[in-house]
């Protein structure tokens, strides 16, 4: 063998996402956006680290998400939309908690 004779790597097959994964990973993004621009209102409108947590993994798990777009594999789309549904959970919960909390003691400064 020369040095010019290197043998070469095939590249990976690319899997294309179908619609039917193309439209789905469409809607939980816009489910995501919607939820995103709710996320002030369950704060209270109190801008703490701990109000502004949901924000961020709504951020993250839309950032994660948009991946599934660009990936080659079919397993790693899985993956990675599985990634940004446990963040948007994490993201809805503690949006949840937001709203528990300032409904509980949010008013009383307000009211006060």
């Amino acid at each position: 063998m020369s040095e010019n004779d290197t043998p070469t790597v095939p590249p990976p097959p690319v899997d294309e996402p179908t619609r039917v994964e193309l439209t789905r990973f469409r809607a939980f993004l816009f489910i995501q956006v919607l939820f995103l621009c709710a996320s002030p209102i369950t704060g209270g409108f109190h801008f703490s680290i701990w109000t502004m947590l949901d924000t961020s993994f709504l951020v993250l798990s839309i950032g994660m998400s948009a991946l599934a777009f660009v990936l080659e594999t079919k397993a790693g789309r899985r993956r990675v939309f599985r990634l940004g549904a446990a963040l948007y959970t994490l993201g809805v919960l503690d949006m949840a908690v937001n709203i528990l909390i300032s409904g509980a003691y949010g008013w009383k400064g307000i009211t006060s």
